[in-house]
């Protein structure tokens, strides 16, 4: 029993300095050997000992390559010997060691391994490196696609976005030979190059909140509209397909427009909706078309201020509705812009018209600007700029009142003449006109005057076609709808040969400048009388140097004398009325005669009297 106990226990110990030393020997040997599953810079060097650790490290450095991948996955391969790359060997394997375990070798074995990086001693030549990662296809400028920002645009849904910032392909020559020493360096098979943040990089990209800001503002911005009431139904909207070519942001996302576009598209606003200065047509009283020049009426924008109130009107960003500046304004906007309201004066058939809201309210002859002395009365289109009772009409050799004056270019306007003209019309205005003003009619002048206002158009032309108005005199009716004609009036005509044509009524009275001068002569009949006197500048004459008395019973009269100084006048009578007038002898200055006319109920036909 003692001897199995004793033989046992022997046994047992000579089994466990066995296992020691199977264990120590094993320890030894990873004293010298890597644990299995053991590598170094992804060599396997299990169960290796340092020599053959280094000689493997050495033919992998050997068969060295660097891989290069780039953006758009193309590669590029770097070979050892093509820059030298050599092992060294060095103490780092040996470290590597001394940090294993070597009793540890049991747990090693049902462990996952041990992977060591390390920094590999070796030699390149640099030089010869650099030049290969120059000369690499993807590193040649003419293969490179530089990268983009992002941006705002203009979307085809008419809204403003943001387009993505463009990567593009272009590297950093710098930071590229960088990466590839320090792969190199570490001994790496492989280097991404967007990965070691290698490529040129977009300043801006979508993300940017300053970008976001912007299209914001954009959006704002476009959706704006400025509506322009040019007068009547024109409206001219100026919108962002215009605008926005003109609009901007500076470093600080403030919004600015160009100034100069601004005050272009004024310009051209005004180019197209100013009349002052163009020629408009216009229809006269006798159905001709004419071309007047607007010289004072119509439309004329201040483009200076109006630029100024668009350039405000823009910055604030929202939608509005105005009218321009003006200078000058009409009353309507349309063809020629005059309306149904105007004054209308022919310089050659030396007619004034007068309309109010479409109606003729006055049509009368007038005398203008004396075209022999250089005063002829102005051509145009202006406008009644006021109107004034009992003015003083003042010049370098006049100083003359009026009872009703209404300028409407500088010193010229209608104004009154009875007080010293009686006849009106004909062709006056070529020898003894105006200083340049209408000179009219008193009642018509006032008729105008209480009927007007201030803005008025006057038209005023020279039609260049003779109507064959008659020169007439300031007692003569004309057309006027303030008042009625009435039956018991007559008119008077006096044409460029003086001759003196009288329309028939109880009562008229003609008044023509002649050779030189001056006498009356009255008449009776049972349907009305009519007294007609002619005169001239420096001639004398009076109504008591002759009288003449008719029965109209027999249609015969009886007259003294008439002074003409040898002039002849033609009287023609009309309009179913008796008239009767004397003849004289202007060298004695004593005459009588007589002249019958056939009557029939108080009526005679036309009768021709010449005087002599």
């Amino acid at each position: 029993m003692r001897k199995r106990t004793v033989l046992l226990l022997t046994t047992v110990l000579i089994l466990l300095v066995c296992v020691i030393g199977v264990y120590g020997a094993i320890a030894a040997y990873y004293s010298t050997h890597f644990f299995k599953n053991t590598s170094i810079n992804g060599i396997n060097v299990s169960d290796l000992t340092v020599a053959e650790a280094e000689d493997l490290i050495a033919a992998d450095v050997a068969n060295y390559r660097l891989v290069i991948t780039g953006r758009d996955e193309e590669q590029e391969i770097l070979t050892g010997t093509d820059f030298e790359y050599t092992f060294v060997p060095g103490d780092e394997t040996r470290a590597l060691l001394k940090q294993q375990n070597a009793f540890a070798w049991i747990a090693s074995c049902f462990s996952k391994g041990v992977s060591y990086s390390m920094d590999t001693s070796v030699t390149y030549d640099e030089e010869k490196l650099e030049a290969l990662v120059a000369a690499l296809p993807m590193m040649q400028e003419d293969q490179m696609e530089a990268p983009e920002n992002a941006y705002v645009a203009l979307l085809d849904d008419g809204t403003y976005g943001i387009v993505a910032e463009v990567e593009g392909t272009q590297l950093d020559m710098e930071k590229v030979q960088s990466a590839v020493l320090t792969a190199v360096d570490a001994g790496k098979k492989s280097l991404n190059l967007e990965m070691a943040e290698c490529y040129v990089e977009a300043e801006t990209t979508s993300e940017d909140e300053s970008l976001i800001e912007e299209v914001s503002l954009y959006n704002q911005y476009s959706s704006m509209v400025i509506n322009y009431y040019m007068s009547g139904d024109v409206v001219v909207s100026l919108n962002s397909s215009t605008f926005m070519e003109w609009f901007s942001l500076d470093e600080n996302n403030t919004p600015a427009f160009d100034y100069d576009s601004v005050a272009a598209w004024v310009d051209a606003l005004a180019d197209t909706y100013d009349t002052v200065g163009t020629l408009e047509p216009f229809v006269t009283s006798n159905g001709d078309t004419v071309y007047v020049e607007s010289v004072t009426y119509g439309w004329q924008m201040d483009r200076e201020a109006e630029t100024v109130e668009l350039y405000s009107l823009l910055l604030a960003g929202n939608t509005e509705g105005r009218s321009p500046v003006w200078t000058v304004s009409a009353l309507t906007r349309g063809t020629n812009d005059i309306g149904d309201t105007y004054v209308e004066i022919d310089y050659t058939n030396q007619r004034m018209w007068y309309y109010k809201d479409g109606e003729l309210l006055v049509e009368t002859p007038v005398v203008t600007g004396n075209t022999s002395v250089g005063n002829a009365s102005p051509e145009g289109i202006y406008y009644i700029v006021y109107k004034e009772r009992n003015a003083t009409l003042t010049g370098e050799d006049y100083e003359t009142p009026v009872d009703y004056w209404m300028p409407f270019y500088g010193n010229v306007g209608i104004h009154d003449a009875d007080s010293w003209r009686s006849l009106y019309g004909g062709t006056i205005y070529m020898s003894s006109g105006s200083h340049g003003c209408i000179n009219t009619p008193t009642a018509q002048a006032q008729t105008i005057y209480e009927n007007i206002e201030a803005g008025t158009p006057v038209v005023c032309y020279s039609s260049g076609i003779d109507y064959g108005y008659a020169t007439a005199s300031s007692g003569t009716s004309y057309v006027t709808n303030s008042s009625e004609d009435t039956d018991d009036s007559s008119d008077a005509d006096i044409d460029e040969d003086d001759n003196i044509t009288i329309y028939g009524g109880t009562s008229s009275t003609a008044t023509s400048s002649g050779t030189a001068a001056s006498g009356s002569g009255s008449s009776d009949s049972d349907t009305g009388s009519s007294d007609a006197s002619v005169s001239d500048t420096g001639v004398s004459g009076s109504d008591s140097d002759s009288s003449g008395q008719a029965d109209s019973s027999d249609g015969t009269s009886s007259g003294s004398s008439l002074s003409t100084n040898d002039a002849e006048f033609e009287i023609v009578i009309s309009d179913e009325t008796t008239w009767t007038t004397g003849s004289s002898d202007g060298a004695s200055g004593d005459s009588s005669g007589s002249t019958s006319g056939s009557s029939s109920g108080g009526t005679t036909d036309d009768s021709v009297v010449v005087i002599e």
